[in-house]
């Protein structure tokens, strides 16, 4: 499986960076991609992040098996003036590929009327002025969208990616690797 990963300065540190960890330990490739002209990218504590790719340069999205949008305050604000991003949602969501927004993030999906008719759920007073139906879950899975509430929720996150896109048993997998078990 491959996906994208979106990243505007401001993105929140631990929903980008665990969310990679966990998909890449299920064999996915994740490709970032910066919104800004440059590679670099600062998140919301001020890590400095090399994305692979700039966003506006991406063209063959036939390649890519989902897209995910990491939140943050600022980080979400920056997607939501991204003139690019609109037009890979419509890609993904027109193809039926997985559309993936942790915490603040599902704004920009609230934003483009894509969670209208839809369960989600995001960061506690994100929800305001967004059309759909609103859970306030840990994670929220309708169709070929999935949304979690805030940072905390970041391997849960994945798992659930996981879970949708190759299944339980890969997903299980992987969460033993993760609590240091050991397969039986």
């Amino acid at each position: 499986m491959r996906g994208l990963m979106i990243l505007a300065d401001g993105f929140e540190d631990t929903e980008a960076l665990t969310t990679r960890d966990v998909l890449t330990r299920a064999g996915f490739e994740i490709k970032t991609c910066s919104i800004t002209d440059r590679l670099e990218v600062q998140s919301s504590f001020g890590v400095h992040v090399l994305a692979d790719a700039l966003l506006k340069l991406m063209f063959d999205l036939e390649l890519y098996d989902f897209i995910i949008l990491p939140g943050g305050g600022r980080g979400t604000r920056n997607l939501a003036q991204c003139e690019f991003l609109k037009a890979y949602l419509d890609h993904f969501l027109l193809h039926n590929k997985l559309v993936c927004a942790i915490c603040a993030a599902p704004m920009v999906l609230g934003q483009y009327g894509y969670l209208e008719n839809k369960k989600y759920t995001c960061f506690a007073g994100c929800n305001e002025g967004i059309r759909g139906n609103f859970t306030g879950k840990e994670i929220e899975r309708d169709g070929n969208i999935i949304t979690a509430r805030s940072m905390a929720y970041s391997i849960p996150f994945a798992l659930e990616i996981i879970d949708y896109l190759v299944g339980s048993e890969v997903k299980e997998k992987v969460l033993i690797g993760l609590q240091g078990q050991v397969a039986k």
